[in-house]
């Protein structure tokens, strides 16, 4: 209803403009109408309509004099016997050719193919880029010839282009020269317009794409199986049924996950077949695709595949089975689970641990006594992810598994089960957060002979608090297998607890450098000031590594002792170790952090002075502005680009006025930097010099900046024209 009334308006309003318009000033169309954005929708409705030619062509011309954007987008709303005129007058502006490729486009007319074609002979390759790309944006028939001419370029950069248009505009008449393209010499050329032809996906295209998978090279095959699996029909399915058959397993290996990215009942049919197929790779993968179309019709395919005499087959099946999901997929994987092959039914075991089902809880707890210990390794596993509280006593009685693997795995699910709560259900007692049942197996785990078993029971209790998963933890910091000591020190910067910082402290000293790396990650993590004390220590390691990390963790902290720490660290012989306190100090945003940054923007190492102009800008700091200001006169372009960025992270009145200074700067990633920092924050001042910047624009990607920032501003003020709207 509302859209209704919104037309109906919309019709008054534009019969009301159409009378008007003969009787309108030129001064009183531009200032009232044209460089209002609110009229330009209206105005565009209205040229449709208008039949008298000269008033039609008045109001392009005075609206190219407001803005050429605008210019361009009525130019080609006006009726089609007075594009000649209205594009005629775009090609006579004196503009880059860059430009004017972006304008004529905007068009939408047919007019402007003439001057595109011409504009794909140029030599400069991003001009030839940007009329292909124009072509595109025309959308019509006469552009479908026009990009069909393209196929035939010289440049291979413009036939690949060319093919993609034709894919967008996704007409039936492009079909003839999309599929010539398909012989292209160029292998990118050959890969553009078979995707064209998947985009297009009529039967056309599903005959060229069948061709192309006769051609000699493989990859080419591939390729064009790859398009066909684009295109959800009948037709696409029989010529991909056809590759499954293909002498090169690539091809066949592409045809069937083509056939799993269509996922009809045609397809399934076709996969379901495969999963016979002489060669046990593409079995598998025929199951896989399978797995990925994952209906009712799949599911029962998959049912067929477990009783499959290859059990890798069956393995494949169960896995595919557990990224379904469904109620008859889970049923299907609990039968798995009594397979006389082990790795079938450790397959069907993770494939039900995938599931998240707790319908799985029984069968998985009885696969925990399965004869084979990867089956229970891989039930207990599936048991952790599933997360019930139901798994508990099962997994208690297997910490007794003579296999060490099992006993760890189980120590995992048991600390993965037993913290699933979440922050709101816990209480004064860290312990209560746990259930008792689990409280009681991990610690009982915590005496395994295994350290690794241990290492987890410890890191299960100590993430909620637990001081007996703490001090486990502290004491696994001595364990003699380093490995071991790292995990002990990683999962204490997890838990993030001041208990942990004694024994990190003295893991400082560890033998293995591995070791000390996790010790000052960890205590960055904590982030308390007996944390800091020992990271300032870890800046004197021997090992770079370390005292990065130091750094990273300092920053994280950012108190007064922190940032003293960094100033030292941003005077270590290692780069690597200095850039890190500078992105620390970035990272920390304090106050003495930002005048520590503020004075290296004066240092002589011109890579550090752009990482502090960056990390002054991730700080937001409006104390830090000044200087970054001054930093856009640096010598150094790159330092200049980092400043540029930082003021518009920063995004204040006063970087502003600095970004200003930066869309004049010789480098043109500090221009398009700062036109796209401006395009948010700056005021319509700027649109004079925004447009300057149209046509000194060095490529396609700085150009579409300018005009972007251009159309933001024009936006948040609701006019094109500065000068119109200040007169």
């Amino acid at each position: 209803m509302e859209s209704q009334q919104q037309r109906l308006q919309l019709s008054k309003v534009v019969n009301n403009l159409r009378a008007q318009l003969p009787h309108l000033s030129d001064e009183q169309l531009k200032q009232q109408y044209l460089n209002n954005l609110e009229w330009t929708e209206p105005l565009a409705v209205t040229l449709q309509q208008v039949e008298e030619k000269s008033q039609a062509l008045r109001v392009v011309k005075l609206a190219l004099e407001v803005d050429w954007h605008l210019g361009a987008r009525l130019a080609g709303v006006v009726k089609p016997e007075f594009h000649t005129a209205t594009v005629g007058w775009l090609t006579q502006l004196d503009i880059p050719q860059l430009l004017l490729n972006r304008l004529l486009g905007t068009t939408g007319s047919d007019s402007a193919i003439p001057p595109l074609l011409e504009a794909l002979n140029a030599e400069d390759a991003g001009v030839r880029s940007s009329a292909t790309e124009a072509l595109g944006e025309l959308d019509s028939e006469a552009a479908v010839t026009a990009l069909s001419i393209g196929l035939n370029h010289l440049d291979p950069e413009v036939r690949s282009q060319a093919a993609y248009e034709l894919g967008q505009i996704g007409s039936e008449s492009g079909v003839a020269a999309l599929r010539q393209a398909l012989n292209d010499p160029e292998y990118q050329v050959r890969e553009s317009a078979a995707m064209a032809l998947g985009a297009i996906a009529s039967e056309a295209a599903v005959e060229a794409l069948a061709q192309a998978l006769n051609h000699h090279n493989l990859d080419w095959r591939g390729r064009a199986a790859s398009a066909l699996g684009q295109i959800r029909t009948e037709a696409a399915v029989a010529v991909l049924e056809e590759a499954l058959n293909d002498e090169v397993y690539r091809v066949r290996e592409t045809a069937a996950l083509a056939l799993g990215k269509i996922g009809t009942e045609a397809a399934v049919a076709a996969l379901r077949h495969s999963v016979n197929h002489e060669n046990f790779d593409f079995r598998g993968i025929a199951t896989s695709a399978l797995g990925m179309i994952g209906t009712d019709a799949a599911v029962e395919a998959l049912q067929e595949a477990l009783a499959h005499k290859d059990y890798r087959v069956r393995g494949r099946a169960a896995l595919a089975l557990g990224s379904i999901g469904t109620e008859a997929a889970v049923a299907a994987l609990q039968r798995a689970l009594n397979d006389k092959n082990h790795r079938v039914r450790e397959k069907a075991a993770l494939g039900l641990g995938s599931t998240d089902s707790e319908a799985a809880l029984v069968s998985l707890q009885q696969a925990l006594s399965d004869e084979d210990s990867y089956v229970r390794r891989t039930a207990a596993e599936a048991l952790g992810y599933i997360g019930s509280e139901a798994g508990l006593v099962a997994l208690q009685r297997a910490l007794s598994d003579e296999d060490t693997y099992v006993r760890r795995t189980v120590a995992w699910a048991l600390g993965r089960i037993g913290t699933s709560v979440t922050a709101s259900d816990r209480t004064n007692e860290p312990e209560a957060a746990l259930s008792s049942g689990a409280v009681a197996a991990l610690r009982l785990a915590l005496n395994d002979q295994d350290a690794w078993v241990r290492l987890s029971a410890a890191y299960g209790l100590g993430k909620v608090g637990s001081e007996i998963g703490i001090a486990a933890l502290q004491q696994l910091l001595s364990d003699e297998n380093f490995e071991v000591r790292e995990k002990a020190a990683e999962a204490l910067g997890k838990i993030g607890s001041e208990a942990g910082v004694t024994g990190l402290r003295q893991s400082l000293y560890d033998e293995d450098f591995g070791v000390r790396r996790r010790a000052a990650e960890a205590l960055g993590k904590i982030g308390t000031e007996p944390a800091v004390a020992s990271l300032r220590q870890a800046l004197r390691d021997n090992d770079a590594e370390v005292r990065c990390r130091a750094a990273s963790g300092l920053g994280k902290i950012g108190t007064e002792a922190a940032v003293a720490a960094l100033r030292v660290a941003m005077r270590d012989q290692n780069s690597d170790v200095r850039l890190m306190a500078v992105k620390g100090l970035g990272e920390s945003g304090s106050e003495a952090a930002v005048a520590v940054l503020r004075s290296a923007l004066n240092e002589e190492d011109s890579g550090l002075r752009g990482r502090a102009a960056y990390a002054l800008g991730a700080s937001r700091s409006k104390m830090a502005v000044e200087a970054l200001v001054s930093a856009l006169s640096d010598e150094d372009s790159w330092v200049r680009w980092m400043a540029t960025s930082a003021l518009g992270t920063i995004g204040s009145e006063i970087a502003a006025l600095g970004l200003e200074q930066a869309l004049r700067d010789e480098d043109f990633r500090v221009r398009y930097t700062a036109a796209e920092a401006l395009g948010k924050m700056g005021r319509s001042e700027l649109l004079p010099d925004l447009s300057n910047m149209l046509v000194t624009a060095v490529d396609s990607y700085e150009l579409s900046t300018v005009l972007h920032a251009i159309a933001s501003i024009q936006k948040r003020y609701g006019y094109y024209n500065y000068h119109l709207a200040t007169s």
